[in-house]
């Protein structure tokens, strides 16, 4: 992990953080702003345009009906052809005729709030007024004046209906009106909408903006300042060791660069000097104790007190690799990966057809499942695959059948060929996650281990919750299928990125690692209290995060009459609760050492919290659940690596990407769970009460490893 910027690299790194990221804030305000006062000022007259149209196709029936001798208060079906119409115009609260004293003849939807006529307008004033309203929403959006300030045709009806009249006439003489109440909180609800889609961009845009800003300022900024100033204060002591292995670009670079070439020649001076001083004897020296006494002048200590007062003979390895090399091209992948998560349920059960061997909510949830299981039953391979070819290889190899499920969705048409699919997907995830993981793990130290895990989590985090909330979005205008084609090219931009900044020397120290290690998931399995966190956290978190998260929240939402939309944006408020929270859990695991108390804690946590939802069902409960939940375990997630990692210490033998791989691979069984358990029980409970039954469940293992690991770490006391 890199140390704090101070000095120079510091004061360059928050500036120009800071103004990249506002300057994309301000960019990105403006552009919703400007899209938001574009929708405004259409929505309001296409729908007052829509109003007219249908008015007018009601007036030309009754028109027609009394023209053939109906009289025109005895119209049969009337009110059951306007009751339709109004059902069929969400945007209409009510349809009415009028005769012309006023009252109401006929009427559909609902009509308590509407206004009786008292005069009825032309219809070219009618026209008129429509405009005048158009023209009037336009000075809205500038800041004109106030829209329920206006009476449009002269009614309104407690602000909840504009009503627009259009009269009935024969030979000249007007005999009743159509009345069409045009419903402003539909309009009110659209432009929410609107407002809520264009805010989440925004804040997708502002973190992917700083995923990308962080990256190419460490790479390209703060990491090469970082190098030059380190030189520039070794040299500045009197330190004159060259750098074996420099790797910098760009005018930065350029300089270290001839800073390490100065120390360079300096050193070859020296060993000129040196060679001349011991007569050439050829031997090349690189420790200055093996300088030889050349005559009793003491020529030679002299230079060897120089070599060691100025490292002249001192050739350094920088340690090539950083957490960053990996953070792109995993958040590149995994916001690709999560563009379907919002939608999955619904998808599937577009294809669902009746059959004898699952029900109808199992069949639903039976993708998620075999993509967590593929990815569980993958990644003790993938681990073991990681040790042997390195990160960078296994990174891209994996890219071939993720590309290849998410095709292969696009063109799916059966609930088959999707669960084939995205197992097919699972295999590629499982083995570039773990990719991913493995590499950062090889760079962090135990001093910083929650910190640095803390920055995978981020990743995935980040990437869950903008390509969750922006593939509800994209979902509901162009449909689900053209999703998994942005995903492929999304995948396909992480392979170039990871071949671009994964180093390979990463690889190198990781296969060094595994040669030294002979254990494997059978030793572990020996360790009892690495094995009590897979058993009583690692799994019950997955099976929230799958049964709760991906497949209870959509469908229940659903039966609520949630949008697309709004369901992924709920969905989206638990990445961005961890988001924030997961960096301070991680930073307080680090310096407190609580990592297991932390664990234990957020496990209870999320137990509790689904055993709330018990009771009366609503958007908000759900709201609220999530967001909790969300909190809940940016408490345990960093932590609970970090808490994994120490606990696998305790079993040398087994190499630190294997035991990575055997945390990954239980994790998926809970994801795998998490559906299964979930549908099982929503055939025979409600959603609530499933809810309650699963949390409880959590809660005991909570208790249950709190008791185990506390009485352990008593034990363990007592025997020193």
């Amino acid at each position: 992990m890199t140390k704090r910027s101070t000095g120079l690299t510091g004061f360059i790194n928050n500036r120009l953080f800071l103004t990249t990221l506002l300057s994309t804030l301000l960019a990105s305000i403006i552009s919703a702003v400007y899209t938001l006062t574009e929708f405004n000022i259409a929505l309001k007259p296409r729908l007052l345009q829509k109003a007219e149209a249908i008015a007018e196709v009601i007036r030309e029936d009754v028109d027609l009906a009394v023209q053939v001798g109906i009289p025109f208060s005895q119209i049969k079906g009337m009110d059951l052809y306007l009751q339709e119409t109004a059902t069929k115009y969400p945007e209409l609260v009510y349809v009415l005729v009028t005769a012309p004293s006023g009252e109401v003849l006929y009427r559909g939807g609902d009509s308590d709030n509407a206004l009786p006529m008292t005069s009825a307008p032309s219809q070219q004033h009618l026209h008129s007024d429509l405009a005048l309203q158009a023209s009037f929403f336009t000075r809205l959006i500038n800041g004109g004046r106030d829209l329920l300030r206006l009476l449009p045709l002269g009614a309104q009806a407690d602000g909840q209906a504009e009503n627009l009249y259009l009269p009935l006439t024969s030979n000249g003489h007007s005999y009743g009106a159509v009345q069409v109440g045009l419903d402003t909180g539909y309009i009110r609800t659209q432009l929410t909408d609107v407002f809520f889609d264009i805010a989440i961009v925004l804040v997708a845009v502002l973190l992917v903006s700083f995923e990308v800003v962080m990256v190419l300022v460490m790479f390209y900024v703060s990491g090469p300042l970082q190098r030059s100033e380190s030189i520039l204060e070794r040299q500045a002591s009197g330190d004159f060791s060259v750098n074996d292995n420099l790797a910098s670009k760009g005018s930065i670079g350029s300089f270290i660069s001839e800073l390490n070439k100065d120390s360079r020649q300096l050193q070859q001076r020296f060993r000129a000097a040196l060679d001349q001083a011991t007569n050439g004897g050829g031997a090349v020296i690189s420790d200055p104790a093996d300088i030889p006494q050349t005559d009793n002048r003491g020529l030679g200590s002299r230079l060897r007190t120089m070599a060691e007062q100025f490292n002249l003979l001192k050739v350094l390895r920088e340690k090539q690799g950083s957490i960053t090399d990996a953070r792109i091209p995993l958040f590149v992948f995994a916001f690709g990966e999560e563009l379907q998560k919002s939608f999955m349920p619904l998808f599937v059960s577009e294809y669902y057809e009746p059959n004898p061997w699952f029900d109808k909510d199992i069949m639903v949830g039976l993708p998620i499942s075999v993509f967590m299981f593929v990815i569980a039953a993958a990644t003790p391979f993938a681990g073991s695959w990681v040790d042997r070819w390195g990160n960078k290889r296994l990174f891209l190899w994996g890219l071939i059948p993720a590309l290849a499920g998410y095709l292969g969705c696009a063109l799916a048409s059966s609930v088959y060929e999707i669960i084939a699919w995205r197992a097919i997907t699972a295999f590629g995830y499982a083995i570039i996650t773990i990719s991913c993981q493995g590499y950062i793990a090889a760079i962090v130290t135990s001093e910083n281990r929650a910190k640095g895990m803390a920055v995978f989590v981020g990743v995935l985090m980040t990437a869950t919750m903008c390509g969750t909330a922006l593939g509800g979005i994209i979902a509901d205008r162009i449909g689900y299928q053209p999703v998994f084609l942005l995903s492929a090219a999304l995948a396909a931009f992480a392979g170039l990125l990871a071949w671009l900044m994964l180093s390979e020397e990463v690889d190198g120290q990781s296969k060094k690692a595994a040669a030294g290690s002979k254990g494997g998931i059978w030793a572990l399995a020996r360790n009892i209290r690495f094995v009590c966190i897979i058993l009583f956290c690692a799994i019950p978190t997955k099976i929230i995060l799958t049964g709760f998260l991906y497949y209870l929240v959509p469908l229940y939402l659903v039966s609520l009459d949630a949008s697309q939309s709004e369901i992924g944006r709920i969905m989206m408020v638990y990445s961005l609760i961890i988001i924030p929270l997961g960096p301070i859990a991680s930073q307080l695991a680090d310096r407190t050492g609580k990592m297991v108390e932390l664990v234990i804690l957020g496990t209870i946590l999320s137990g509790a919290i689904l055993i709330s939802l018990y009771g009366e069902a609503s958007i908000m409960t759900m709201l609220l659940a999530v967001a909790m939940m969300g909190a809940a375990h940016s408490i345990l997630k960093a932590p609970l690596i970090a808490a994994a990692m120490e606990a696998a210490e305790a079993t040398p033998e087994v190499g630190r990407t294997t035991a990575l791989g055997v945390l990954r691979t239980s994790e998926r069984i809970g994801s795998v769970l998490g559906p299964v358990l979930v549908a099982c029980l929503l055939a025979i409970y409600d959603y609530g009460e499933a809810m309650v039954i699963v949390g409880t469940g959590i809660v005991i293992a909570g208790v249950v490893m709190g008791f185990y690991l506390k009485a352990a770490d008593k034990k363990e006391a007592l025997a020193t």
